[in-house]
């Protein structure tokens, strides 16, 4: 029988990958699917042409079924950004639609304008509160015509939203505010800082809650335990203190600003907790007009530290760093590379190009000398700026590093390893892989991810299950990376099986490792085949797996202090 099938219809082995590709986007946690996909095929760097249509429809299904998981998610409320002059910087797509219904308008650029000047002044009180309080917010009333009736904002600092309307906002300014609309028509929980806000008695909030859920007078009187007479007492008060005049519009408002109460915590979830402070993001324009972003761990001080995260990473580390900084005296900085987090992805992803943005950042900020350190697969790019430092580096220390080699796998074939190896090979379903964890992202993944990578270390999986706070920390920085563009994870990717010529020829630094005896994900042979007799120290550090610079931070942060 001839081959009927045209030229664009997939092979068996490239039809196999695609349908294992519509198996992630469904469920993320089927990703070993793919594995075993990928060790049928060929490999190979080019997308095969078959193969585009099918990577476009994996990338669809995942937002399809993300928004089918995320049914219950409240429209998007309508928002902008002022500067500390009160200026538009940034705004939603809705933000001039409901200003302009009744309220104002607004021009990037300029002052935000009210009709109603009174509106102006109750803008200025709410700054002040929520300049008072950095970590704070307040609601803001504003007002409208009768028949519209009064509308409620919520103003806090844009700091607590690092994402807004499904995107990252650069801010230079931290003391810029975001001020955030209801989306119309949703109910929802009722924010806990009314009290705050308009002065409300516990008592009084306690009949919002119940009037918001549905309740009338009578029966919110016998569910509260008081009389009708007390409740009708506490509701004119209500009125009274929020400027409404119906049961009706105080019902509206609860519900409106229940919405935006959770677009506050979305925003704060997606930040590290309490447990996982870290300090502001900051930016600085390269001189090719790109974004580069990174953190400072512990004051400026003459002695500095240069950190490179780990490959699924950001400038986010671990909780508490920056005030062992500050004990030992140094100083912290950690970037994120091109494509991770808020950097702007670099159009010739290289080391060397990693390094030159790197060489460029110590330069703006003065650093005279810095002690690196290399996590993972932060270490070519660590050694690449060592190199190009030069006298400038005082010491290099890699941390459980991968070689700037495709990865190699020895010993048991677990699926992590398996995972980045056939990946590796085939390059071309990175960038959908990376889209599609960026879209279906969820922490029971990341636990997932975490377990298999501590599967050979007995010590780690001991660590993991006496510290369940590194789960969350470990989801935090991954949804960093991946929050404003996946072509980071998949350029550096793409670069470990391009860089078979990298050398440390030039590299002047005295170079140490650390390396957990039990890791098997990136193990130490392979390392050391690379790096030859340039290490002048080598640390295995025994009941340790790949969890090494997670678990012993402390003690990597002396050994640099001690070098810088």
């Amino acid at each position: 029988m001839p081959d009927t099938r045209s030229d664009d219809a997939p092979g068996d082995e490239i039809a196999l990958v695609i349908e294992a590709m519509y198996q992630i986007a469904a469920d993320p946690d089927r990703w070993d699917q793919l594995v075993e996909a990928l060790g049928e095929a060929q490999p190979t760097d080019d997308v095969p042409a078959a193969a585009k249509m099918g990577l476009a429809q994996s990338r669809e299904i995942a937002r399809l079924v993300g928004r089918a998981d995320d049914a219950a998610v409240a429209p998007e409320p309508a928002w902008l950004v002022l500067s500390r002059r009160r200026r538009v910087v940034a705004a939603g797509a809705t933000a001039a639609t409901v200003l302009e219904a009744g309220l104002g308008r607004m021009a990037f650029g300029e002052p935000l304008a009210f009709d109603d000047p009174a509106n102006s002044w109750a803008l200025e009180q709410a700054l002040e509160r929520v300049r008072q309080e950095p970590d704070g917010q307040t609601i803001l009333r504003l007002e409208r015509d009768d028949e519209r009736g009064p509308c409620f904002a919520y103003l806090t600092p844009a700091s607590r939203l690092p994402e807004l309307g499904g995107r990252a906002v650069a801010l230079d300014d931290d003391q810029a505010v975001a001020l955030v609309f209801p989306a119309a028509e949703e109910a929802a929980r009722l924010w806990t800082g009314l009290r705050e806000s308009f002065g409300l008695t516990p008592a009084e909030v306690r009949l919002a809650r119940k009037l918001r859920d549905g309740r009338n007078l009578k029966d919110a009187a016998d569910e509260l335990a008081v009389s009708v007479n007390t409740v009708r007492n506490q509701l004119r008060s209500i009125f009274e203190k929020m400027g409404l005049k119906r049961q009706s519009d105080l019902v509206r408002a609860l519900a409106e600003l229940s919405q935006m109460a959770r677009l506050i915590e979305a925003g704060a979830a997606a930040r590290p907790g309490p447990g996982l402070a870290s300090p502001p993001i900051e930016a600085l324009a390269l001189s090719d007009g790109r974004r580069l972003t990174y953190r400072a761990y512990g004051p400026r001080q003459d002695r500095v530290v240069l950190m490179f995260h780990e490959g699924l990473g950001s400038s986010l580390l671990p909780p508490g760093l920056s005030e062992h900084a500050r004990r030992l005296g140094v100083q912290v900085i950690c970037a994120d590379r091109p494509g991770f987090g808020g950097s702007d992805p670099h159009p010739d992803y290289s080391f060397d190009n990693v390094a030159a943005d790197m060489v460029e950042l110590c330069d703006r900020l003065e650093l005279d000398q810095v002690a690196i350190g290399g996590m993972l697969s932060g270490a070519p790019s660590a050694l690449q700026t060592a190199v190009r430092l030069g006298d400038r580096t005082k010491c290099v220390l890699l941390i459980s590093g991968r070689p700037p080699r495709p990865s190699q796998i020895e010993g048991p074939q677990d699926p992590i390893n398996l995972f980045r190896q056939r990946i590796e090979s085939h390059p071309w379903v990175v960038e959908t892989l990376y889209s599609i964890m960026r879209l279906r992202i969820s922490a029971n993944l990341i636990r997932r991810f975490v377990r298999s990578s501590a599967a050979g270390s007995p010590g780690d999986q001991a660590f993991l299950e006496a510290n369940p706070w590194t789960v969350d920390y470990v989801a935090a920085y991954v949804t960093e990376a991946l929050s404003v563009t996946t072509q980071g994870a998949a350029d550096e990717l793409k670069a470990f099986r391009r860089a078979r010529n990298m050398t440390l020829a030039d590299l002047k630094a005295p170079l140490r490792i650390w390396h957990g005896e039990e890791d098997q994900f990136a193990p130490l042979p392979a390392l050391m085949g690379f790096l030859g007799d340039r290490a002048h120290e080598v640390k295995i550090v025994p009941g340790t797996g790949h969890f090494l610079a997670l678990r012993y931070w402390r003690e990597i942060l002396e050994e640099l202090a001690q070098a810088a």
